[in-house]
């Protein structure tokens, strides 16, 4: 049994266990990269499960990314976004990361309960476990294709994360 500290008694510990066993991965789907001028945006479909996403969708949610996309290029965006749309147990989120000068990024969030009802997400609002895997491997891809690889954006774009469960090996595919 894991040693446990007092200050994590009672009611936290409590929750924290209704946490561990509630939580299940999520598939994470890259998308076809969105090439706008003067910006590449790197898209993701994360889905809880039940969920089912399409083309209209990803149109929708790509229309306000770009909203978004367009201020993060005034305030000083270096190009290239990752965009995370995320259909949840509780609604739609859509997270719209852009790198900018000075190794920082801009981070903006939506929530809605629809993918056309997206609105900014209330003030100190911030990507749940399954948005932060995203943007944990785009953090890490950056840095090894952008910052410590001469700029290598093709490598940047093909280094994306794809976490959908795979056949496995040796299966016999349904139907022969």
């Amino acid at each position: 049994m894991p040693a446990s500290d007092p200050a994590l008694a009672g009611a936290a510990a409590v929750a924290l266990t209704g946490l561990a066993e509630a939580y299940r991965p999520r598939p994470v789907t890259p998308l076809m990269p969105w090439r706008d001028p003067h910006r590449l945006v790197k898209p993701y479909v994360v889905t809880a499960r039940g969920r089912q996403w399409d083309d209209q969708m990803v149109d929708s949610a790509r229309a306000t990314a770009t909203r978004q996309l367009e201020f993060d290029d005034a305030m000083g965006s270096v190009g290239l976004a990752v965009v995370v749309l995320h259909l949840g147990d509780d609604g739609v989120y859509l997270v719209v990361q852009s790198w900018a000068k000075d190794f920082q990024s801009r981070l903006s969030i939506f929530s809605g309960m629809d993918v056309d009802d997206l609105r900014p997400a209330p003030i100190g609002a911030a990507p749940c476990v399954w948005e932060l895997e995203v943007l944990s491997h785009e953090r890490a891809a950056y840095v090894t294709h952008i910052l410590g690889n001469g700029v290598d954006v093709d490598a940047w774009l093909d280094d994306a994360l794809d976490t959908r469960p795979q056949p496995r090996r040796g299966a016999i595919p349904s139907g022969t």
